[in-house]
């Protein structure tokens, strides 16, 4: 049976304040994250915004969840140093923000 997994990020609040801030991201942010957890019962939904709560990664290390590059970074290599995802599993990615 295949599995679902999120990442999910929203961004308002810009450092530095190159960018104006926004005002629906996080709530949109969570909103996916909601529905990933609640109604399509993902098996693992990791949500960045402004102000989200540290997570637990899988070996037991908290990690910030400040949408930072850094932050990203560690979150990914944490997971995708071993293979997680296997045949048919889905790696779903979510992101409100300024676009480019």
């Amino acid at each position: 049976m295949s599995r679902n997994w999120a990442f999910v990020i929203g961004i308002n609040d810009y450092v530095p304040s190159n960018f104006a801030p926004l005002t629906c991201a996080k709530r949109d942010a969570e909103a996916m994250r909601d529905f990933f957890v609640d109604e399509a019962k993902f098996e693992g939904v990791w949500l960045f915004t402004d102000d989200s709560p540290e997570q637990e990664l899988p070996n037991g290390d908290r990690i910030s969840t400040q949408p930072t590059v850094g932050n990203l970074i560690s979150l990914l290599e944490d997971r995708f140093n071993q293979p997680f995802l296997e045949k048919g599993d889905n790696c779903w990615f979510f992101f409100a923000g300024h676009g480019g």
